[in-house]
């Protein structure tokens, strides 16, 4: 009998009741069951993120693309019917799904091999296994010699999305491997992007509100749905790689195949793989097929193709989703002058955060409410080589940042983060300069400054995202009011903690004339920065004679 191992069949998926309760179901079961489960939760947030999109993927398929939002909203006002036509869907191409399948097994290029027949093992399929470093991991000694097909089924797809970048085998019939190697190519394509997803009450109401309807999207609309296939839909890629090969759409993006790889294995489990590089993914104005991130305008990029150029905003791993609010909504960020370019929008919203907009707009959802999003990416580490750092974040998005009428909304958040930006450079700088009246080096002032902010922002970041919900109940006004006065007392109490932890001697001072720092002088200039920024209430701020006091 021929060993198999189909995905439509065999349990694989882990995801979370509506209950609470954790369960594993194959593709079949999630789409019939959609609207009982909450999501999707694995290993680590990257694989949940690496599987949603490939079950987006299927979405398309089954709706047609959706071509159009009449189509889309049968399926937003049918529950259920999303499941029925993603199950016909899959049946229909059931014999590609098969993990096991010697011609065409589900991601996987059937016979590959290198010369050598030399294998690799699992720890570079495995995400969470730290390279050379097993002391920070719960797979030791027998967790690395043999994985069930279910766990090997979530980390093939997590392998394409988020691969680190590197040598790989070359296989044999592969024309771009040289001497047995494959030299790298980049990470996975959503390894390259930081992905944001619009939770619904449930899978299968987050499945469509990812689902998006490209021709309703600005950039997405020259998406031919008819031409954007599945892996499944296609002739089974061989060893030799397209370098040339461009997306389509979401469905390319989501299945896009970055490396070619074998599972190896028998009936208990698979004990090793080939692993080489596959299609490479280019990131230059991807928004126009990729609508699960956010996009900043690149002047070296457009200067170098004498054409403006969005690259994915990766999300960086130092600080909070919210404070990348006005990647996700464009409104927040007015438009730049760029020489010889005039003016263009330093940032690119979500496609699907436009779709929602778009659903608001069309009056399909609630134009009130909070919208929640999920923030997942991955920092690499040196040469993007390994897998340093793991995002996972939520925010809770007051819808009516995306209404129509929203311009006092939008002023008052604008506002709120640059003054919290602000009162930020000047715990910077208060720290900076009690660095220096204690005798302290440029670099410990630097260092200073940067520890006092960390510290600013580790409350923050607690704090504005609930002040950011109350927007949806609470007057724009009198929450910014309330923000500032939030923001007020933090500082002080982070000033009194700075100017505490100094030693007598700093307030006596160093120096003379302008150079000179003493305690005095520091506070002095913080509360004049302090008052500026968020004057305390009924206060009449008296002009600042001195000159602006930044951060170095």
């Amino acid at each position: 009998m021929t060993p198999s191992f189909n995905l439509l069949d065999e349990p694989w998926i882990r995801v979370t009741r509506l209950n609470g309760a954790p369960d594993e179901v194959s593709l079949l079961a999630l789409f019939r069951e959609a609207t009982d489960i909450a999501g999707i939760h694995g290993e680590i947030a990257s694989q949940d993120v690496a599987v949603l999109r490939l079950l987006l993927a299927i979405c398309h398929r089954a709706m047609g693309g959706p071509e159009d939002l009449d189509v889309w909203e049968d399926y937003w006002q049918d529950p259920g019917s999303l499941g029925r036509d993603a199950v016909d869907h899959l049946e229909r191409h059931r014999e590609r799904f098969d993990l096991r399948d010697p011609e065409r097994p589900f991601f996987q290029v059937a016979g590959i091999h290198t010369a050598s027949g030399k294998l690799w093992g699992l720890k570079s399929l495995i995400a969470d296994v730290p390279n050379n470093n097993p002391l920070f991991t719960t797979r030791i000694a027998e967790g690395l010699e043999s994985i069930g097909w279910a766990e090997a089924a979530r980390w093939l797809v997590h392998v394409h999305a988020f691969d680190p970048a590197g040598i790989r085998s070359g296989a044999v019939g592969d024309p771009l491997a040289k001497q047995g190697r494959s030299f790298p190519i980049g990470t996975g394509w959503t390894g390259q992007i930081g992905t944001v997803t619009v939770m619904g009450e449930n899978l299968e109401r987050t499945l469509l509100l990812n689902t998006v309807v490209c021709e309703e999207l600005d950039g997405l609309n020259g998406v031919d749905p008819a031409s954007d296939l599945a892996p499944w839909e296609r002739e089974p890629d061989g060893p030799a790689r397209a370098p040339a090969r461009e997306p389509l759409g979401p469905v390319d993006c989501y299945t896009w195949q970055t490396r070619r790889v074998l599972l190896h294995g028998d009936d208990d489990g698979v004990t090793g793989l080939f692993l080489g590089n596959g299609d490479r993914a280019k990131p230059q104005n991807r928004f126009l097929v990729e609508p699960m991130t956010a996009w900043r305008y690149s002047d070296p990029q457009s200067r170098n193709l004498k054409a403006p150029v969005y690259m994915p905003r990766k999300l960086p791993t130092d600080r909070a989703f919210w404070r990348g609010l006005s990647t996700l909504v464009a409104q927040l960020s007015p438009p730049i002058t760029v020489k010889g370019a005039g003016e263009v929008t330093p940032y690119r919203s979500p496609g699907v955060v436009d779709f929602y907009q778009d659903l608001m707009y069309h009056e399909i959802v609630p134009a009130s409410g909070l919208i929640l999003l999920h923030a997942v990416g991955i920092e690499y580490g040196s040469n993007e080589s390994t897998i340093a750092e793991l995002v996972d974040d939520v925010l809770s998005l007051p819808a009516g940042l995306l209404g129509q009428k929203n311009e006092r909304l939008l002023a008052v958040v604008r506002g709120a983060m640059e003054e919290t930006e602000k009162v930020a450079d000047a715990l910077w700088v208060l720290a900076r300069d009690l660095d220096r009246a204690r005798g302290g080096s440029p670099d410990t002032g630097k260092d200073a400054g940067r520890r006092a902010a960390a510290a600013f922002y580790q409350v923050i970041d607690e704090r504005f995202p609930r002040w950011l919900t109350s927007l949806d109940q609470e007057d724009s006004d009198r929450a910014h009011a309330r923000w500032r006065g939030l923001l007020r007392s933090e500082a002080l109490e982070q000033q009194e903690a700075l100017a505490s932890a100094v030693p007598d001697t700093a307030f006596a001072g160093r120096g003379e004339g302008k150079g000179r720092a003493d305690v005095g002088r520091a506070l002095l200039f913080f509360r004049r920065a302090l008052n500026k920024t968020v004057p305390a209430p009924a206060q009449q701020d008296a002009p600042v004679e001195d000159a602006e006091r930044t951060p170095a």
